[in-house]
């Protein structure tokens, strides 16, 4: 498979994924925390089935190694508590397209750490990517970002760093192995600072709920390794990074037709455009 068609396909299923957490976060009793723990648990179980299937681990984690997997840990989990964070208090839409400055953070580490070739498209390309969240966020002439814009903007710069520093492992890593290792990192370090997260997974008790959050992991197990394929196909992470913004017009989209977030709309439209206009530039 082509590292574009892979890259396709997780956009497609990250989009679905934005309205499924959404569709969580909204309720009263969903807790960002706990909702961290149970999603990447799940993710990092489905990944062990396929490595179940595979034979079994194919890499193993060296010394030199094992600081970048604490700092992607960390990273990782900072961001997803802020995802979520941002989930219960802003639309889907917004979330999403606030979500796509991550690729500006993208360039600079794919430059930074990856040492990829910088050009003026992409300088251009980021530029309009930060238009795009200015016009999302515009309201009665004056910025509004508030609390949940902030947690996501935050979350955008953790994933984005943490992104990079896995590309760098996967130059030499099994990818499924790696999601793996990842995904117990994550919910060791969550559960260790945070043991009284625990006695909110009853909120998955129900079946709608349990449901959905067995969809949207194994959504993201599956996304996250045509991610991580594109990259060991393509070696492009300045190319992968910005492609995936496009699932800022499809999330967009799908929460007017599904979810009814109709506020703003025209605004929320043009603030996609922009956002993915400037995604392709960098490509």
């Amino acid at each position: 498979m082509s590292w574009q068609l892979l890259v396709g396909s997780s956009v497609f299923l990250f989009s679905v994924n934005g309205l499924l957490h959404r569709v969580l976060m909204k309720a009263d009793k969903s807790d960002p925390y706990a909702q961290t723990v149970v999603f990447t648990g799940l993710v990092g179980m489905f990944a062990f089935v396929i490595l179940l299937l595979r034979g079994g681990f194919q890499s193993t984690i060296t010394l030199n190694q094992l600081p970048i997997f604490g700092l992607i840990t960390g990273l990782t989990a900072v961001a997803g508590v802020f995802t979520f964070k941002g989930f219960k208090l802003i639309e889907a839409s917004e979330h999403t397209i606030l979500l796509t400055t991550s690729r500006i953070w993208s360039v600079i580490g794919a430059i930074v750490i990856l040492g990829e070739a910088l050009s003026p498209p992409k300088l251009i390309g980021a530029g309009m990517i930060i238009g795009g969240v200015m016009i999302t966020e515009w309201r009665v002439k004056v910025f509004v970002f508030n609390r949940g814009a902030l947690y996501v903007l935050a979350a955008a710069a953790c994933y984005a760093i943490a992104e990079i520093y896995s590309f760098y492992i996967l130059r030499d890593f099994d990818s499924t192995t790696f999601l793996v290792y990842a995904a117990l990192f994550i919910v060791a370090v969550m559960l260790l600072i945070r043991p009284s997260t625990i006695r909110k997974f009853s909120f998955y008790g129900k079946p709608k709920k349990l449901a959905n959050i067995l969809v949207v992991s194994m959504n993201d197990t599956v996304a996250n390794l045509f991610v991580f394929g594109a990259y060991q196909v393509g070696r492009n992470a300045l190319q992968i990074g910005p492609l995936l913004a496009t699932q800022t017009i499809v999330t967009v989209l799908l929460a007017f037709l599904i979810l009814r977030e109709t506020d703003n709309a025209s605004q929320k439209v043009l603030g996609a455009i922009a956002a993915v206009t400037g995604s392709v530039l960098i490509l």
